[in-house]
């Protein structure tokens, strides 16, 4: 029976994140499918555009990792007022973060794309896009904030739906901005930002009806906070700055892989971009076990449950691994059909092709990590040893490897990816020697229960 509790649990909360995933990564494939017909350099342009706003995303997606773990383990602890102070004090930090990322992208879009490539038109159209993607940014982040508690309020399946409509919405938007039918513009390359950014705009509506919704039937509702003690920032802060500052580090590690791709030329470059779909979708599959695996464990620990904490994440991570090997042999069979989807040039497509089977080989690892490090060490805040793993297996490994093999042996962009990318394995065998030793489990609720009782 508790297996089963525990599998139906696991499908309730990771399914509707899976296809949400599932949909933004088709959003993206139909992004990349339409402005391919622009042109290598747009696709290109658009791949170093989006490398660089992977920043804004990866810190963002570390704030509302916080926030879940905490709004998780409070809300197995039954307390509603710490569920409302950790949504709005991370509501707070990522609308200022976002900001910061808006002045930077409307300012200084040529510069910054200049560092990633040195072919003048591809470095003018991914400023271009970034100027207008950038007015999405807020929207993304309120999603994403509010997306976090309705999960752990039981509204996943309600925000499937919106992200649904969202891509449906961004599919025509882009089919009307791109091309220019009927009395709308023809916008080109920008017509696919702007599409993106009026598609997150309905999604954020679209959400907050649906927090709406969960409020009124089940009698929850945040309290508005503004001040927060010390205890609690210091909580924060101490579970947020290690995550934060791995996850930036390895982001910038990310940008310096794009920056190596970028100088390889604009084919290299845009072959890569042409890839980035499918490996989206790939992740996506397993990004609602990761996200699950967070609720589930959390809410076990702020139970005091440590047992079952462990024996459901070792389930977890069963089932990560079995669909890992699963997706990348899926991917080999079908990566020569989907290069065809673009129209780039044979050249473009064939390095494409041999990227993705590079991407099978180190997939199985990409997703452990991202399910073991991303949800369950997390969920205990592990956050401190989890963070030199990152960081050293970033820089130690993956950014002197691709270095080495792209400017030294001056190896295809294929093998030059295959190289950085080993850095996954190097994580995958330091976080499981950390989760094996059970060091990882923690009460962050614990020190609130004290106050109470005392």
């Amino acid at each position: 029976m508790e297996k089963k509790e525990f599998y139906n649990k696991l499908r309730y909360i990771a399914l509707p994140i899976t296809i949400q995933s599932i949909f933004q990564a088709i959003l993206s494939l139909i992004d990349e499918v339409m402005i391919g017909n622009l042109g290598s350099a747009s696709i290109a342009g658009v791949g170093l555009s989006i490398k660089y706003t992977s920043l804004f995303s990866v810190v963002m997606a570390t704030i509302v990792t916080v926030a879940g773990i905490l709004i998780a383990q409070y809300k197995g602890n039954d307390d509603a007022e710490g569920m409302s102070t950790s949504f709005y004090g991370n509501l707070y930090l990522i609308l200022g973060i976002a900001a910061l990322f808006i002045v930077a992208s409307m300012i200084f879009a040529e510069p910054i794309m200049g560092i990633y490539s040195d072919d003048p038109a591809t470095v003018h159209q991914a400023a271009i896009y970034l100027r207008m993607v950038a007015w999405g940014f807020i929207p993304q982040a309120l999603v994403l904030m509010l997306s976090t508690l309705l999960r752990n309020l039981g509204g996943a399946t309600y925000i499937m739906y919106a992200s649904a409509i969202s891509v449906a919405t961004n599919t025509l938007g882009n089919y009307l901005f791109i091309n220019g039918i009927g009395f709308f513009p023809r916008m080109d390359i920008a017509g696919a930002a702007l599409a993106t950014c009026l598609s997150r705009v309905i999604e954020l509506a679209l959400v907050y009806a649906i927090y709406c919704k969960i409020r009124v039937e089940s009698g929850f509702s945040l309290g508005f906070v503004t001040s927060f003690s010390k205890g609690f920032l210091k909580k924060i802060g101490t579970i947020l700055a290690p995550i934060l500052l791995s996850e930036f580090l390895w982001s910038l590690g990310d940008n310096v892989y794009a920056y190596i791709y970028g100088h390889l030329g604009t084919f290299a470059c845009a072959a890569m971009t042409v890839t980035y779909p499918i490996q989206g979708l790939a992740i996506g599959a397993l990004s609602g076990v990761a996200a699950a695996s967070g609720i589930i464990v959390g809410e076990s620990l702020g139970a005091q449950n440590e047992e079952k904490a462990y024996q459901d994440a070792r389930s977890i991570m069963k089932l990560t691994i079995t669909v890992g090997i699963a997706l990348s042999i899926l991917i080999a069979v079908v990566s020569h059909g989907y290069v065809l989807l673009f129209n780039v040039d044979a050249q473009v497509q064939q390095q494409a092709i041999w990227i993705l089977y590079a991407y099978c080989l180190v997939f199985c690892g990409k997703v452990t990590n991202m399910v073991l490090g991303g949800g369950i060490l997390r969920s205990g805040g592990q956050t401190q040893y989890t963070m030199l793993i990152v960081i050293g297996a970033t820089w130690l490994v993956g950014v002197p490897f691709g270095l080495i093999s792209a400017y030294l042996f001056h190896w295809p962009i294929h093998l030059v990816y295959f190289a950085l990318s080993l850095e996954e394995y190097v994580r995958v065998a330091c976080k499981v020697r950390l989760f094996r030793s059970g060091k990882w489990m923690s009460n962050l609720t614990e020190e609130d229960n004290q106050k109470a009782c005392a």
